[in-house]
């Protein structure tokens, strides 16, 4: 094995074993079911952070100093390229959370819509450590270079004075259009109850194959004002949808009530500390004779200590899940408007 290949293994193991470390120190402290104590802003960016400082310093340390570069070819030749240090120590890091965030997956510390939604600010944030690490040993040595390390403390102080606060919440609407070649009578009809939804009838969007449930069907106990609706997605997520506006070919509105979180970690689950839907609305335009203009709307609420960051990516899956429901409507519509 190459010493850079060597110091890599041993600094990329220290930075897994460090992250995994401090997420079970938050965890054992917030007393949370499924290590939702985590859900901390200096875990999010500062573990990361210290992982990628961590694994980086440690290969440097390792690695023995660069031989000179080659001397010219006599014949001309220019020499083989070496690699950029940097991109070596940022490759590091890369690798250390690469390995990081399967180990999570594998053990169960996290779903796989949890860490998609972490990896970008996670891969970022190790990028920035690995780059201190490496200015650091070429500033300052060796020798000084490790006391950078002392950041690795600081989630682990941090994180147990940030889970003592509440976060703050957000409310936003997130809404999905699509014209549909049929008559507000017979959207209605696909909306008010929407039978089972079977494979071949989704059009799978990335935030399922990032891990969120797809959707099956919604059963319709009585009409208007008050009537309830069971929708259930894959893996047992379901929710209790109660009437609270029905205006016949035109409105249906709904309070939404999380049942079963289903397979979902409490870091994304409806209804939960950080994330929950609050209502639904569909809404019905006829633009022209036959055709339909159908408007569907969430409204979430977000309370996380970084909403700026969660909020990008639970609007972009409400927004692919609502595509997805519509598309259906859509399909089912027309084809029973052709048929009549």
């Amino acid at each position: 094995m190459k010493p850079l290949g060597a110091g890599a293994l041993l600094g990329g193991a220290a930075g897994v074993l460090y992250g995994l470390g401090v997420y079970l120190w938050l965890h054992v402290l917030d007393g949370s079911d499924g290590g939702a104590g985590v859900m901390v802003a200096s875990y999010l960016f500062l573990v990361p952070f210290v992982l990628g400082l961590l694994s980086v310093t440690i290969t440097l340390r390792l690695t023995p100093p660069r031989p000179p570069a080659p001397v010219p070819d006599p014949f001309g030749d220019p020499p083989p390229p070496r690699p950029s240090p940097l991109g070596e120590a940022i490759g590091v890091a890369a690798l250390t959370t690469t390995v990081f965030l399967v180990t999570a997956l594998v053990v169960g510390f996290e779903g796989v819509l949890c860490a998609f939604i972490a990896a970008p600010v996670m891969y970022v944030m190790a990028a920035l450590g690995a780059g201190a690490a490496f200015l650091a040993q070429r500033w300052w040595g060796r020798g000084r270079a490790g006391a950078l390390l002392l950041t690795a403390a600081l989630p682990a102080v941090l994180g147990p004075l940030e889970q003592r606060l509440t976060p703050p919440s957000v409310y936003r609407t997130v809404t999905n259009s699509v014209l549909v070649k049929a008559p507000p009578e017979a959207v209605w009809a696909q909306i008010r109850s929407v039978p089972r939804i079977q494979d071949r009838e989704i059009q799978t969007g990335w935030a399922h194959l990032a891990g969120l449930p797809r959707p099956r069907e919604a059963v319709l106990t009585g009409t208007g004002v008050g009537a309830a609706r069971l929708a259930t997605f894959d893996g047992g997520l379901s929710f209790l949808e109660t009437v609270t506006d029905w205006q016949e070919g035109r409105l249906l509105s709904f309070r939404i009530q999380a049942r079963d979180p289903g397979g979902l970690d409490p870091h994304v689950r409806v209804g939960g500390r950080f994330f929950d839907v609050l209502s639904g609305t569909y809404r019905l335009e006829e633009v022209e004779p036959g055709v339909t203009l159908l408007h569907l709307s969430s409204t979430q609420r977000l309370s996380t200590p970084f909403n700026g960051y969660a909020a990008y990516f639970t609007q972009a899956i409400m927004h692919d899940l609502q595509r997805t429901i519509l598309d259906v409507v859509r399909d089912r519509a027309e084809a029973e408007a052709r048929l009549d």
